[in-house]
């Protein structure tokens, strides 16, 4: 199944998503879709989180807690959601401040399962 309908219908399920990117192990952009035209804000965030996400795992690993499954940063317009696949794939959904964070956590996780499905 292609990412981008995968992503594509993340935007659809969640009508406040800005954005959603799907980013490999090195942080760089593997798919994307935004609703805005330009995609540059959007892969250096996915690159960004995907650098939070790897220093978190890190850490946790040291205190032995258990893994990392998701991330959510709140800021004062947005709400940065970032879902953790297998080996090292992340899904980063960016969402207007005014949506429902749990309704966008729920969908982000159910995307995540069918994407990590394909990457297996």
């Amino acid at each position: 199944m292609p990412f981008n309908y995968l992503l594509t219908n993340l935007l659809v399920d969640v009508p406040q998503a800005v954005g959603a990117i799907f980013v490999d192990p090195e942080g760089e952009s593997v798919e994307w879709v935004t609703r805005h035209g330009d995609p540059f804000d959007l892969k250096v965030e996915g690159a960004y989180h995907s650098i939070f996400m790897r220093r978190m795992e890190t850490v946790v690993t040291r205190m032995k807690v258990g893994a990392i499954d998701s991330l959510v940063l709140e800021g004062s317009r947005l709400i940065t959601l970032t879902q953790a696949l297998p080996d090292g794939y992340y899904v980063v959904l960016v969402v207007d401040r005014s949506g429902s964070r749990g309704q966008a956590l729920h969908r982000l996780r159910r995307a995540a399962e069918v994407i990590a499905q394909e990457i297996v």
